[in-house]
């Protein structure tokens, strides 16, 4: 007979994320500006760098990929990943994020999803980043969406 859901599901913890970009040099920037990460090995031959972010204890928790020519290693319209999520602690975390990609990047969204804000932002080689914050106690209810209101969440955080 066919296995159950629970018998056939494998536990997981989400362990890093690979990203290809154009210039390592540049999305170390980035992400040590954004989150802090730190450089903990280079694959220079394959053009491979890996951070980890403060406080994990994983190996690591980025991998970034060069590709120079990223439309010669992933022609037009092949399907990408949507964006890569990291939880906050803080709304002003959210604040400090939105002011970063306003500075950096571009702003793609700001939003209450009802369950948690999040504000979102295109790194520098348009890979979506999303900064998150979960509601005490929402997180297994049914998510909504409103524009979130950053100035009035600035104002509240000052």
């Amino acid at each position: 007979s066919a296995p159950t859901q629970e018998e056939a599901m494998i536990p997981v913890r989400l362990n890093h994320i690979a990203l290809d970009v154009r210039d390592r040099a540049r999305s170390i920037a980035f992400y040590r500006d954004l989150l802090g990460a730190e450089v903990v090995a280079e694959d220079v031959p394959h053009r491979i760098t890996f951070l980890r972010l403060p406080g994990s204890s994983n190996y690591s928790d980025l991998a970034l990929h060069e590709h120079p020519d990223r439309d010669a290693a992933y022609p037009p319209g092949v399907m990408r990943m949507a964006h890569t999520g990291f939880d906050v602690a803080h709304a002003e975390d959210l604040v400090r994020g939105f002011d970063f990609f306003t500075a950096r990047s571009r702003v793609l969204l700001a939003a209450d999803f009802g369950i948690a804000w999040s504000v979102m932002g295109a790194d520098p080689d348009g890979n979506v980043v999303e900064l998150e914050l979960f509601h005490v106690g929402a997180t297994s209810d049914q998510p909504g969406f409103a524009p979130l209101d950053v100035e009035a969440l600035r104002r509240k955080c000052a």
